[in-house]
């Protein structure tokens, strides 16, 4: 829904995204700042290194004054949607196209993640443990390539492990019903191992879920 007020510096445009429950203002004179951060605004360029090929996400950065720097302000905040993450290869790019889904029943969950880019350590953060730590988990796997990332330096299915390990993963009380669809998504595209035969340990049979091939390469 977007609604217009014309003020004397001109006018005014209010966007609100309601499925997220998130809004911006926005003014020609002005960047599209946030509602929810209101000293953070929309960076025109989203492209900051990983999570290659996500469709789905809004890269906010500071509102810098005069005597401002990143130096003094160095961190950034990416807002990603809550909902199952699809991924399909895509052959103009050699890489896959990851997009997430949100179905009606999304609406009595948690609406967004927002995670914390930190320059100085070259990774992403989240403000919300252990469901954004799994989360952004998910999310590394999913956007995963041989190659590593040019922000973290991994790639991603690598940091996924690292996240997957950290203390930030595992709580101190039950997985709540977001936690728990998070890890049956992880779940879903992980590989089954079984014994072969079953009676002996001295061989592994691996049935492999139907994922990108860019993801199996590296699992």
């Amino acid at each position: 829904m977007m609604q217009e007020n014309t003020s004397q510096d001109g006018t005014i445009v209010h966007i609100h995204l309601s499925r997220l429950g998130i809004a911006f203002k926005y003014s020609v004179s002005s960047n599209t700042t946030s509602r929810e951060y209101s000293d953070m605004c929309i960076k025109e360029e989203q492209w900051f290194g990983t999570l290659t090929g996500l469709k789905s996400g809004l890269l906010l950065t500071p509102l810098l004054g005069k005597n401002q720097g990143l130096e003094n302000y160095p961190y950034r905040k990416l807002i990603v949607p809550f909902g199952k993450i699809y991924s399909a290869n895509n052959p103009n790019t050699k890489h896959q196209t990851v997009t997430i889904g949100r179905s009606s029943m999304t609406s009595s969950l948690q609406q967004y993640f927002v995670f914390i880019l930190n320059d100085r350590l070259r990774i992403l953060q989240s403000t919300d443990s252990p469901t954004g730590w799994l989360y952004l988990a998910l999310l590394h796997t999913m956007t995963s390539h041989p190659l590593p990332d040019e922000y973290t330096g991994t790639t991603g299915m690598e940091r996924a492990f690292q996240l997957l390990k950290s203390a930030g993963s595992w709580p101190d009380q039950p997985f709540d019903a977001r936690s728990l669809n998070i890890l049956g998504q992880i779940a879903a595209i992980s590989p089954k191992v079984d014994y072969y035969p079953k009676h002996l340990t001295s061989m592994e049979q691996i049935d492999w879920n139907i994922i990108p091939c860019n993801i199996l390469f590296i699992i």
